[in-house]
């Protein structure tokens, strides 16, 4: 299943054994919006040697939708929310799919935001989003 295919058919069900239910692709944001915010407060903490509580804004994943060329795979006419959601719905179905793992994720967004040096937060942490989104798309998505 392509990329494309899979956001454009938002009314698609799909079965996730883990949910025990259908669900759309689309459907799945809320749920990867809490992913996103547990990995990246988990890579934080570990970055900054204490525990911190952040939320990843739909302007940083966005930028790592941009980052990780996967712009066009969320449709046509679209604002940063909505850029936002798809990253999210991404992260969930990679997670919903076991393809990808929480200590994978946190150990990704942690290694880039470490190697970032002196580059500003918001930056690398656009950085850090859009390789994991390249990641999942790697892990859940094949090439059509």
């Amino acid at each position: 299943m392509s990329c494309r295919r899979s956001w454009k058919a938002k009314e698609e069900k799909r079965s996730y054994p883990v949910l025990g239910f259908d669900t759309s692709f689309a459907e799945l944001s809320p749920l990867g919006d809490s992913i996103a915010n547990l990995i990246y407060s988990l890579a934080l903490s570990r970055v900054l040697g204490r525990v911190v509580g952040k939320k990843v804004s739909n302007s940083i994943l966005a930028e790592a939708v941009v980052k990780a060329g996967l712009r066009e795979y969320a449709g046509t006419r679209v604002d940063k929310h909505r850029l936002g959601d798809f990253a999210e719905s991404l992260l969930a179905q990679a997670f919903l799919q076991e393809a990808l793992t929480l200590e994978e994720c946190v150990f990704l967004l942690e290694d880039k935001l470490r190697s970032a040096g002196n580059e500003e937060l918001r930056e690398a942490s656009v950085a850090a989003f859009a390789a994991l989104l390249v990641r999942a798309r790697e892990v859940v998505w094949e090439e059509g």
